[in-house]
């Protein structure tokens, strides 16, 4: 009975999560010449209007470079691993640009989960071939070999408490990921 009721409970903590992530993530502005030279190689190709920002996300087991500029009117983000990889390339849209029926999934699923919800980020991600990544960059209609999907943020309200929480929804709507983000808060000063 014991060895049943064990694994019944580590199924449960197992699944939920699974599901449900903790994304400690602390990002901050870094100089372009602590970029590693690979990754602004991946760029050079691209002639950005306007300046490239560059930051550092650290995670618990691993750090990522980006690259936020304005571009053919759009705030886009390239991330990088540690490696110089580009990962994906995000553009942020408004909650009334995405697609009809793509939307009333994505409210179906949030509105099942809370009871307030106010929606503070979208962004469009783009994951797939490097080449393919940095074609995009030139032309937003080459997207057909990359996988999309939609990046939502927002402040919700579970079980009577907000938390600040980030999806991950497939190019229809499905549910994919779900992470709370810890803020850090440096705002407050201890005695």
């Amino acid at each position: 009975m014991r060895i049943i009721t064990s694994a019944i409970c580590f199924s449960c903590f197992y699944f939920t999560c699974g599901f449900s992530q903790v994304k400690y993530e602390k990002e901050y502005r870094i100089k372009e010449n602590k970029v590693p030279e690979n990754i602004k190689s991946y760029l050079s190709e691209i002639s950005f209007k306007n300046k490239i920002k560059w930051y550092k996300d650290e995670a618990l087991s691993k750090y990522t470079y980006e690259a936020k500029t304005f571009h053919d009117n759009l705030n886009f983000s390239i991330e990088f691993d540690s490696l110089g990889i580009i990962e994906d390339v995000e553009f942020k849209i408004e909650w009334k640009n995405i697609p009809e029926l793509i939307k009333k999934n994505i409210e179906f699923y949030l509105d099942s989960i809370y009871q307030k919800k106010k929606i503070i980020k979208v962004q469009i991600q783009y994951t797939g071939k490097p080449e393919s990544l940095i074609n995009i960059l030139k032309d937003l209609n080459q997207n057909q070999r990359l996988t999309r999907k939609y990046e939502i943020v927002l402040k919700g309200k579970e079980n009577k408490k907000y938390q600040m929480m980030e999806f991950l929804f497939s190019d229809e709507g499905k549910f994919e990921h779900k992470a709370t983000i810890m803020i850090k808060n440096t705002d407050n000063l201890e005695y």
